[in-house]
């Protein structure tokens, strides 16, 4: 019994966890739903028509230990949202991920922990970029995801001729070499942008990664992006004192630009 009741508070706390919504200045929120999921952004567009550029949340608080998952992936640290609220374009979205912010019938762990890019995950964001492509009138999008949100960003690149650019921070770019750097179980249901090479040599890509990252480590970008081959549009730039989560958000309006 004792049991029973600590799990239904915890899961009462994961629920109210998303109704908590962030208020980044200057930004206006927009709840967008999808087939699977419904998807929480906040929009700064200041000229429609135009190119818009989309940030793509990590994975967010998927674990609580190595044994146990979430009851709600809402990021504590919203570092997708923090480069956004920097980056001085004209035309900047943040996208949260499937289930984050707001909770949808479809959620369950799965999605943010071994399906965290399953094909439902991946569809569910291509269809929020391209309703927001069409509600701004953009004739395209630049895509860039943070950490988790790297391997969604450029899953959805390669199903959208529209996306001209995908940028990531400290990106998750091949789970299969990034579970086992780490000796973790492999993501079984997940896509895997490693397994689409030839499509997305031709995107024009930059990788910004932490030399002081030891969740991503440098190491595991520098293959990544070789394994595109020369003729690739992948770039990588190191920054050298950034880890996983620190060092970005201050230099972000630089490094964009």
């Amino acid at each position: 019994m004792l049991r029973q009741l600590f799990f239904f508070i915890f899961l009462i706390i994961g629920i109210g966890g998303c109704s908590s919504l962030p208020r980044p200045e200057g930004f206006s929120y927009q709840e967008i739903k999808t087939e699977n999921f419904s998807l929480a952004s906040w929009a700064r567009v200041k000229q429609k028509g135009r190119l818009i550029r989309i940030y793509i949340e990590g994975d967010g608080f998927a674990w609580v230990n190595p044994y146990t998952p979430s009851a709600d992936p809402t990021p504590s640290e919203t570092t997708g949202l923090n480069l956004a609220q920097k980056d001085p374009f004209a035309n900047v979205i943040y996208l949260g991920r499937p289930c984050q912010y707001v909770s949808s019938r479809e959620c369950r762990p799965y999605y943010w922990t071994n399906g965290r890019f399953d094909p439902k995950v991946i569809t569910s964001v291509e269809e929020a970029v391209r309703k927001l492509m069409k509600q701004y009138q953009a004739p395209s999008a630049e895509l860039v995801g943070y950490s988790g949100g790297a391997a969604v960003a450029l899953l959805v690149a390669i199903r959208m001729p529209t996306v001209s650019k995908v940028m990531t921070v400290a990106g998750v770019l091949d789970h299969k070499a990034w579970t086992s750097f780490h000796k973790d179980s492999p993501l079984k249901g997940s896509l895997n942008p490693a397994d689409y090479k030839q499509k997305l040599a031709r995107i024009k890509q930059v990788h910004y990664s932490g030399g002081a990252d030891k969740t991503v480590p440098s190491s595991l970008t520098e293959n990544f992006v070789y394994s595109l081959g020369s003729n690739s549009q992948a770039e990588i730039i190191i920054v050298p004192n950034a880890s996983h989560n620190k060092g970005w958000v201050n230099i972000w309006p630089r490094l964009v630009n």
